[in-house]
């Protein structure tokens, strides 16, 4: 599978970025791949201009650590995650057809494909 292609962000004012996505350029994460045992994983954005970069990290048991704590008990499932959805509104499917057919294909593979 082919890697990420990273953020081509904009700065609109007000302390926010966004990534930018035409007919011919649109980000996209890299392949998702599960952690190994042990060990976590981090999405994170920021103000700053952090697009869902991707970090590892790994579990201690009885860290004595003042800043974070995090208390992880495998034995109890409340819910599993499936995914995230999404919804395209009437006002939303207009302005998605305003766009070029490639922009549109951008678009709706950052939002309802793997890439995205």
């Amino acid at each position: 599978a082919a890697g990420g292609r990273p953020c081509d962000a904009k700065d609109f004012g007000h302390g926010s970025l966004v990534c930018a996505c035409s007919a011919t350029y649109c980000d996209t994460l890299d392949p998702v791949v599960l952690p190994a045992p042990g060990t976590s994983v981090k999405y994170e954005s920021s103000k700053a201009g952090k697009r869902l970069e991707r970090s590892e990290g790994s579990f201690q048991r009885n860290a004595k650590t003042t800043d974070f704590h995090l208390i992880l008990d495998t034995t109890r499932r409340y819910q599993k995650v499936k995914g995230f959805g999404g919804s395209v509104t009437d006002s939303a499917a207009i302005n998605i057809q305003s766009l070029s057919k490639d922009a549109q294909n951008h678009l709706l593979r950052s939002y309802f494909s793997e890439e995205g």
